[in-house]
């Protein structure tokens, strides 16, 4: 799912998006946004995570300015887990 949304982010042309690889880096770790942004050479950071539990699955994101750490844009959701296990890759 971290890869689909890259890449649609990636087909935005005023949008500014590291690489997949270099944002993997992160992968499992809890670093400053700061330091990352500093690393990364980046203004935004956008985090997340998913979190299954039986049958539904709740995702959030929140888009975080790498300058200061504050939250700019902060989004949850939760759905039924079979809307996401039944999508195909085009």
């Amino acid at each position: 799912m971290v890869e689909d949304i890259i890449t649609g982010l990636s087909r935005i042309k005023w949008l500014f998006v590291i690489a997949r690889n270099s944002s993997f880096a992160y992968k499992g770790q809890s670093p400053d946004i700061r330091q990352v942004g500093r690393e990364l050479g980046v203004r935004y950071v956008l985090e997340g995570s998913m979190r299954k539990s039986a049958a539904r699955v709740r995702i959030t994101g929140q888009l975080v300015e790498a300058e200061t750490g504050r939250h700019i844009w902060p989004s949850a959701t939760t759905a039924q887990w079979t809307m996401f296990s039944s999508c195909k890759t085009k």
